[in-house]
């Protein structure tokens, strides 16, 4: 009966029908046994694992106290580790501006000045600038010089506090009496940086290292500092020092728990204390020394000297003794960059608190346990088995009836579902149910048809395609590497800075620049637009730079240069292949600019009194017409001037509605954009053009080069 009635219907009302009824069967059975077994069973399993844990008491007690020895040891040698780290990024930090300082000192002009702000005059960005103060009775003519050479260390403290979570400000003083403080803020009125002890420090000792704590004269804080002197020929010039607030140290270090216990101390070598919980670390009197305190064990305590002793080591460890009248575990360790100790102190009855509570309710329960636990396990493992027994045979009675009607034809599918899976696609399943695995049988089968097809079409394609993105890869890389792309290029030649970059709209494009001396003060800078683009454009583009700087370094004149090379591309051009030059040389001594045109988009010349497209003659391509006549032009660039060069990617850039970017675009954003550093102006015109296509795809090659005349020393 219940055989035919599990046999009627489709595949999926005969599974149905045989997990319901056999699940039925045993969830009602295993449902009604289990419950009443399991609620006694709860009530006497509680009290049953009290009496297991009689003897594990015993050890939990001395155990619990080893693995929190471990923990307070692991704890104060990691935050030790972790203050140590902190106190060497910033000992690196001003170790690196100390040398920018020493050379800054040796050479003036090596970095831009900046405009100096004093207490009573902020600045519209105060996180950008910083505060100069100088003591009462300083003579301000005296100090003039070193205000104005300062000032340049704006430029450097900025990129500092930016990349540094750690460092918040920077101090810098001369013995003069001069103390400039960044970012800006109030200094207190009748500060006198030479009466600082890390001032004093620095400039008795000759050397890097920490102050005492003390008060901050601008955040009111307290802190220490790590500064170093500055020495120029041997003379003291100035020092440089980085604050560390304590209420960093107290937050990120002295504020650590175990289990909500304990407490961290910061100590010297002579065991005073520089940070604890709950230290004071602000007050409004800068002048006000930190008041002493020191970290000791009780004196009646045992191993007072022994701790001491180990402490010196410079090792971590952990003691036992008494302190404030608690016996205690103190665990050590050293943070090495100052000689300085972390302590954590976890008081002994804290660690055993958990334990007494358990203890009790374990001895109450342990006499009531043992004769209940194994005649209530007994019975429920009895009933338990019987029914499990029960539901095993009436599965497998149903399950096997059931086989030949429902579970054969799935075997057999799951079968060839495996071999087909393990890579067998010419394998054919054959069913003949008359139901619904018949059907999916036929499905699998018209699956690994078409599956063995598209793997031998993907095959084919994903090797052809992997072969021609491996090549372009190559060419990717032989074009860049043909480029100039190290900046500065010249650092050593002080009369100009130059700057470029070329976004290829394909893999590969046609845009080039290139930049050379042709002797020692005259500079040649080429900027190009093949016709075309993807791979013919960049064979043509390796081509055309290489004869350009060949023929430029040999012939020295702008149009010479690119007559020849126009005799050389048109001599076998059959394609009639075109790309169009802007060439010019540099005298370095002069400013003066010879320059000669062929085809390209006219250059903006940027001077101090505005900036406008550059007039020249258009001059004929390179590559269709052999022995065209190219012109050699000349400008004088000022100290200051700049060139912009630029291909038409930029110009003929289109956003989604199919406007043109065009020149007056970019003469307003050089007008409106930075004008100091070439790589900012590069970027930021770039960042305009994108902002334009506002998502619309790259047409073109995209190519800039920025050169500024800076003059010679003299003109300097």
């Amino acid at each position: 009966m219940l055989t035919r009635f599990l046999a009627k219907g489709n595949i999926r009302s005969r599974i149905l029908k045989a997990l319901l009824g056999v699940a039925s069967i045993s969830l009602i059975s295993f449902a009604i046994v289990a419950l009443d077994g399991m609620v006694r069973l709860g009530d006497f399993s509680v009290k049953s694992s009290s009496g297991l844990g009689q003897e594990a008491l015993k050890i939990s007690k001395s155990a619990l106290e080893s693995l929190a020895q471990d923990g307070l040891q692991r704890i104060v040698t990691d935050r030790a580790n972790l203050c140590n780290a902190e106190f060497k990024e910033v000992e690196g930090a001003v170790n690196v501006l100390a040398d920018i300082c020493e050379k800054l000192w040796a050479n003036p002009s090596m970095y831009p000045k900046n405009r100096s702000y004093s207490n009573t005059n902020q600045p519209p960005k105060p996180e950008l600038s910083s505060v100069y103060q100088i003591p009462e009775g300083v003579d301000f003519k005296k100090i003039k010089n070193e205000l104005e050479l300062t000032s340049a260390m704006d430029t450097i403290f900025l990129p500092f506090i930016a990349n540094n979570s750690n460092i918040n400000d920077f101090n810098l003083a001369t013995p003069d009496g001069l103390f400039r403080r960044f970012p800006w803020g109030t200094v207190a009125p009748g500060y006198d940086v030479r009466k600082r002890q890390w001032f004093t420090r620095a400039v008795e000792t000759g050397k890097g290292g920490w102050s005492v704590p003390y008060i901050g004269s601008v955040a009111k804080n307290l802190r220490i500092n790590y500064s170093k002197p500055i020495y120029r020929n041997k003379k003291l010039v100035g020092v440089v020092a980085i604050n560390v607030p304590l209420q960093t140290i107290n937050e990120r270090i002295i504020s650590t728990r175990l289990n909500n216990q304990g407490s961290a101390v910061l100590v010297d070598s002579t065991l005073k204390i520089i940070a604890r919980e709950g230290m004071d670390v602000k007050s409004d009197n800068w002048a006000d020394p930190q008041k002493a305190e020191y970290f000791s064990l009780d004196p009646d305590a045992s191993n007072v000297k022994n701790f001491e002793n180990d402490l010196l080591t410079a090792k971590p460890g952990i003691h036992s003794g008494k302190y404030k009248g608690k016996e205690c575990y103190i665990a050590y360790a050293p943070v090495v960059s100052t000689h300085w100790s972390v302590l954590f102190i976890m008081p002994v009855e804290a660690i055993n608190a958990p334990i007494i509570p358990t203890e009790k309710a374990i001895l109450h329960q342990a006499e009531t346990v043992k004769g209940l636990v194994k005649d209530k396990i007994e019975f429920s493992i009895i009933v338990l088995l019987a029914i499990f027994l029960i539901i095993v045979a009436l599965v497998y009675i149903v399950a096997k009836r059931m086989a030949e009607f429902v579970t054969g034809p799935i075997m057999e599918l799951d079968r060839g579902v495996r071999i087909i899976g393990d890579g067998n696609l010419g394998h054919m399943i054959d069913i003949h149910s008359g139901d619904e695995i018949e059907e999916l049988a036929g499905t699998f089968n018209k699956m690994t048809a078409d599956l063995r097809e598209y793997i031998r079409n993907l095959t084919e394609t994903t090797a052809a395609k992997e072969r021609i993105q491996s090549e372009l890869k190559v060419a990717t890389d032989i074009q860049a590497s043909l480029l100039p792309r190290l900046f500065p290029a010249f650092p050593d030649r002080p009369e100009f800075d130059v700057f470029a970059t070329m976004d290829p709209a394909k893999e590969v494009g046609g845009d080039f620049y290139d930049f050379f001396f042709i002797d020692d003060n005259n500079l040649c800078f080429i900027i190009a637009d093949v016709a075309d683009k993807g791979v013919p454009a960049a064979l043509y583009m390796m081509v055309s730079k290489t004869l350009l700087k060949s023929e430029g370094q040999r012939l020295g004149e702008p149009d010479q240069i690119l007559r020849y090379v126009n005799n050389i591309l048109a001599a076998d051009n059959e394609n009639c292949m075109f790309v169009t030059v802007f060439c010019a040389i540099m005298d370095t001594r002069t400013g003066e600019v010879r320059f000669a045109n062929a085809g390209h988009n006219p250059p903006v010349i940027i001077e101090s009194q505005g900036l406008r497209y550059l007039t020249m003659k258009a001059g004929f391509v390179l590559g269709p017409v052999p022995d065209s006549v190219y012109d050699t032009e000349r400008i004088t660039m000022r100290p200051g001037d700049t060139l912009f060069l630029y291909t038409d990617g930029v110009t003929e850039a289109k956003n989604p509605e199919a406007e043109l970017y065009g020149e007056p675009r970019l003469l307003t954003a050089l007008e409106s954009g930075p004008k100091d550093g070439l790589a900012d102006m590069i970027h930021n015109i770039r960042n305009e053009v994108s902002k334009h296509a506002n998502g619309a795809p790259q047409s073109d090659d995209v190519t800039l080069l920025a050169i500024k005349y800076r003059g010679t020393v003299t003109d300097a």
